[in-house]
């Protein structure tokens, strides 16, 4: 029989797992082309190298899928005991 391996690691929230994800991508774009840094002003004064131009349009890319997860989050029904569920603060004797 084939051995089988077994994650015993817990899974974390998949959006929280997207959100960390994007900002590993933004700091290795950064560590890449620190040019991403500087101010538009800068940017649009000269034509940037066409690395730099396919970094940025990554960034606007990872820029748009953070919108997009912001706005599926503000969809999502709020869970049972989750922090912003406020359909049982009154029942609670302790306040925190």
């Amino acid at each position: 029989m084939l051995p089988t391996s077994h994650v015993s690691l817990p899974v974390p929230e998949p959006l929280t797992m997207l959100d960390a994800t994007l900002l590993f991508l933004i700091q290795v774009l950064i560590a890449q082309h620190p040019d991403l840094l500087a101010p538009p002003e800068e940017a649009h004064t000269r034509r940037p190298a066409t690395p730099l131009r396919a970094a940025q349009h990554i960034l606007d890319a990872v820029r748009e899928v953070h919108y997009a997860l912001d706005n599926y989050r503000a969809v999502l029904p709020a869970a049972p005991g989750h922090p912003t569920d406020t359909s049982a603060d009154g029942d609670d004797d302790i306040p925190f």
